[in-house]
């Protein structure tokens, strides 16, 4: 099982649409995907229609506090064929104060995940815009990272802080999470888009995936009626950037048995 998050601790990078459109990219090519919601603002989960604020059934909140719950009992079945969601609600805010001062308290989320009975292919974890101890957890599950980046001349001056969290995840966590992508996004036929594009390049060599993610209208109206964007609009230009991304996903799993 690959297990991906996507983070970037600046706000409006189409982070939580990658997350959504990715997970079901790759569940429409045939994986066994589990999308976890680590956002207290619970995009994810509204935006694949579902609101578990008013249910009792356990999501990701009770996962990371209560020690009886198993990830099994967190996950809803979504709309597509192999996607599995655990859903994320306004309380998540609160799992931070009460986890506080639980021993590896950055290691909750991971020793759930390492505990459960679910054969995946794919774990992908949206994180909050923000490093707290709910990021934490995410990137202390995960073996990759995945970063998008918005094409513009402040998303690259952020990226110098996401490196420098990356750094103290390595030296005070003791967890070393490789950039195995990085996702160009919001992009657009200008020249700042180009010159931002090439600067991350330069930067982050063949991490950086060829597929630019252009600025679509079709996302922001699919997230709002709470679907992916192959199942609101199959037919754009921003399902067919999603679709080529997948595929370039997939390729790193062929490129690993390879190598």
């Amino acid at each position: 099982m690959r297990r991906i998050v996507i983070f970037n601790q600046k706000g409006g990078v189409g982070k939580t649409v990658t997350a959504i459109n990715l997970s079901a990219g790759l569940a429409a090519r045939g994986r066994k995907v589990l999308l976890v919601d680590m956002d207290p603002q619970a995009n994810a989960t509204l935006g694949l229609g579902f609101d578990v604020s008013e249910s009792d059934r356990p999501d990701i909140y009770d996962l990371l506090v209560d020690e009886n719950v198993t990830l099994d009992k967190t996950v809803l079945i979504t709309a597509r064929r192999n996607l599995l969601l655990v859903p994320a609600d306004l309380d998540l805010a609160a799992a931070e104060a009460a986890i506080l001062d639980v021993e590896d308290r950055h290691l909750q989320l991971r020793s759930k995940i390492d505990g459960g009975t679910l054969q995946l292919d794919y774990l992908i974890i949206d994180c909050p815009p923000s490093l707290s101890l709910l990021t934490l957890n995410a990137l202390c599950a995960s073996s990759e990272l995945f970063i998008p980046i918005q094409m513009s001349y402040f998303a690259l001056e952020g990226v110098k802080h996401l490196l420098h969290i990356l750094d103290m995840v390595r030296d005070d966590l003791e967890h070393d999470l490789p950039i195995t992508g990085v996702i160009p996004t919001v992009y657009e036929r200008t020249n700042m888009s180009r010159e931002v594009l090439a600067s991350i390049t330069e930067h982050f060599g063949e991490a950086v995936f060829k597929t630019p993610i252009r600025r679509s209208v079709k996302i922001d109206e699919a997230t709002s009626h709470h679907k992916s964007i192959f199942d609101y609009a199959p037919d754009s230009y921003a399902a067919e950037d999603y679709r080529h991304l997948t595929s370039e996903v997939l390729a790193q799993e062929k490129s690993r048995k390879t190598s």
